[in-house]
């Protein structure tokens, strides 16, 4: 019988925190996304998060103290604060495996732990899973944090940190762990730390396959966002000449932005809502690109229903994610994840299976020299879905 030990674990919280974010992702038995919104949500100061076997994994509320359940879903003793991590005993799971996030976020997290649990579940393994949620990514926070799991013998951690934490990563995870990091790029890192294991997506990879169908005449709409920010800069090392128009994040009416498009390459390097009203009125005003290109943001079934067939007639868009064994799929999916759109995922899929059993056939993304090694693909956005141009 598998066994499922997890630890819940909300380390060094500050207490003034009394929001949190509730994400609404793809539940299985949809068949399209449902678009994400954020709605602030009253909760009391501290928070726990809590994981069971074979169901979504859900954010709940609860004071400071840590809960362990097992798989008969019965309750074990409570711990305190300082005896986080005292009751793992690794001697009796054959995997062991630590998962750690910051709040913000953790709308990410919530399918990234189903997404470990489905892998797990498919291997039947007995397993020990640590779940840890920080207040942030301060220096602070990460020493602590990777103390406890040196002292829990915990040797093997999924840490959905953003590039900003890279430095504390660097200074704090030695030989006792092997950390694969779903949201970082090596690039992102100025050192060398062989026990840090990077699995990012590569924009730059994606627009160097979309640019072998540029006609020379680029133009990128671009918005100032976090993520649109980080493709632009990928852009600029890939496409060497080009107009550049920054997209308010408030417009609506693109009519004054988009003339003059007609025979150019167009990027899309904004959101599906944005990138769909684009595409829109592009047609409306009978201004027709050569060719317009999309990354893996645009990569979503919204796409579809935001448009029309003839919208989309000249649009490419670059994917990084692989496909797998069927059954592997269904069995993470039916958990509530999304391994055929959500990359964080995939990502998180491609991280577990490492730490766990190396590169193997069950998983055709490897990693090499410390970074998983994707291959984009290009897909045309059809009436049914996307489908590859091979």
């Amino acid at each position: 019988m598998r066994q499922l030990l997890v630890l819940l674990f909300v380390a060094f919280a500050f207490l003034g925190c009394n929001q949190k974010q509730v994400v609404q992702l793809k539940m299985p038995g949809q068949k399209a996304p449902v678009v994400q919104q954020s709605t602030p949500k009253q909760v009391d100061e501290d928070k726990i998060t809590v994981v069971e076997e074979f169901t979504p994994v859900e954010i709940m509320e609860t004071d400071i103290k840590e809960q362990i359940i097992n798989n008969s879903g019965s309750k074990n003793e409570v711990f305190e604060s300082d005896e986080k991590f005292a009751d793992i005993d690794i001697t009796k799971a054959n995997v062991n495996l630590a998962f750690v996030y910051p709040t913000n976020l953790s709308k990410y997290a919530k399918s990234s732990l189903n997404t470990v649990a489905g892998y797990l579940s498919f291997k039947n393994a007995q397993y020990n899973l640590v779940v840890v949620e920080i207040s942030d990514e301060n220096t602070n926070n990460i020493e602590k944090t990777f103390s406890k799991l040196k002292d829990s013998g915990v040797t093997n951690v999924i840490a959905l940190f953003s590039p900003r934490a890279i430095n504390s990563l660097n200074k704090f995870v030695n030989s006792d762990f092997k950390v694969y990091l779903p949201l970082i790029e090596k690039k992102d890192s100025l050192e060398n730390n062989d026990n840090l294991i990077f699995g990012s997506i590569s924009y730059e990879e994606q627009l160097k396959k979309l640019s072998y169908y540029s006609n020379g005449n680029n133009v990128l709409f671009y918005q100032d966002t976090f993520l649109s920010r980080n493709i632009k800069k990928a852009y600029d090392n890939v496409v060497s000449s080009g107009i550049e128009r920054e997209v308010k994040n408030s417009e609506k009416n693109f009519k004054g932005l988009i003339g003059g498009l007609s025979g150019s390459s167009l990027y899309l390097n904004l959101d599906v809502v944005k990138s769909s009203l684009v595409l829109s009125q592009l047609r409306a005003s009978d201004i027709y690109p050569d060719f317009i290109f999309g990354t893996q943001a645009n990569y979503d079934l919204n796409l579809l229903t935001l448009t029309q067939d003839e919208d989309r007639k000249k649009l490419i868009i670059a994917n990084s994610i692989a496909n797998i064994d069927k059954r592997l799929k269904d069995e993470i999916n039916s958990m509530g994840a999304d391994l055929n759109f959500s990359w964080v995922d995939y990502s998180t899929l491609v991280g577990v299976n490492y730490l766990l059993n190396g590169n193997n056939s069950l998983i055709p993304t490897k990693i090499e020299n410390n970074e998983a090694i994707y291959t984009p693909r290009l897909f045309k956005a059809t009436s049914y879905g996307f489908v590859e141009i091979k």
